[in-house]
This record gives C-alpha cells, structure tokens and sequence, in this order.
C-alpha cells in the first residue's frame, strides 16, 4: 500500500487571503516612489469615493468594478498630465446628491455613514494639498488610517462593500497611513 501525501495547506491559506496580499503589494509599489505624502491624498478620496458609490448603488459587489475604472481612470489621466481632481471631486459631489434623494442617510448606519465618510475623508485630502509637505503629509496618513478603521468596521459587519475590498482597503489604508508617517519623520 502506498502513502499518498497530502498538498501543501499553505497554498489555499495563501490564496485565500489575496485580498491582503495584494494591499500589500499595492502599499509596497506606492511607497517605494514617495516623495511626498499629500500626492497620496487621491487615494483616501478615491477610496470613500468608491464606498460612497457602492452605498448608493445599493450592490456590495460593484465595488471592485468601480474601483478598477476609478483606478485606471486616475492613471490615464495622470499619464495625459489632466488634473483628476475635479473629476473625483465631481464625482463626490454627484454621488452625495444622488444619495441624499435616494435616500442613503435612511440606510444602515454604515452604509448612511458614507456620506459623512466622504465629505471628512475627502475634505482631508483636499485640505491636505493646501498645507506644507509634512503637515499635508500627516493630515492624509490621518484620513487613510481613519479609513483604514472604517475598513475595518465594514469587513466586519460584511456591509457596504464586498468583503474582499475592505478587506484589501484596510491593508493599503493602513500601511500607506503608517509608512507616510514613518517616511516623513
């Protein structure tokens, strides 16, 4: 009789966790090119950005749909040298409105609580590119760690979002808070 072995468990516990991994590796390629840590405010406000659209549409799971064309959105216009942010600030402004009509503050309180989640995270970031590089700096690492709490919340009440986005949010929220602060000491 032959023994057959058993595969490697660590693998499934690997991939099950992609969510995290994959913060990490985002949080890693980010902060290998810091320079300063208000240019890292767009993440924070693309990051309530995306909850508060998730919450109006009511659908936890097009979060990582809204995530990728908010992302790729960025990027191309990064890439073309357009300002995004009076795109993501009407995209803020559009979503609150359409929240408020529809209804969004009469949700579940942590689905109602995107909106007042924009309007501090986003203010944040936005105050945040007024400021010197290191008070801006900490304002953001403030605002993504404050995130990163909410991410936590959300992961743990499996609303809102879909778990693996809050789950995938924490870890970058909270590691890019920490490593701005770290690297602007």
């Amino acid at each position: 009789m032959t023994r057959t072995s058993e595969p490697p468990r660590a693998l499934p516990a690997v991939a099950h966790r992609w969510p995290t991994l994959l913060g990490l590796g985002f949080a890693v390629l980010t902060l290998l090119d810091f320079e300063d840590g208000r240019s890292l405010g767009f993440v924070v406000f693309l990051a309530a950005l995306i909850y508060l659209g998730t919450a109006v549409l009511g659908k936890p799971g097009t979060v990582w749909a809204l995530f990728v064309i908010s992302t790729v959105a960025w990027v191309v216009l990064d890439q073309l040298g357009i300002d995004g942010w009076p795109a993501l600030i009407g995209g803020a402004v559009s979503l609150i409105v359409l929240g408020l009509v529809g209804g969004l503050l009469r949700q579940p309180l942590l689905t109602a609580a995107q909106v007042p989640a924009m309007l501090v995270c986003g203010g944040a970031a936005l105050l945040a590119l007024t400021l010197s590089p290191q008070a801006g700096g900490f304002l953001v690492a403030g605002a993504l760690i404050a995130h990163g709490a909410q991410d936590l919340l959300v992961w743990r009440a499996k609303q809102v979002v879909a778990r693996s986005m809050a789950e995938f949010c924490m870890v970058l929220d909270f590691l890019l808070g920490l490593g701005i602060v770290v690297l602007s000491l």
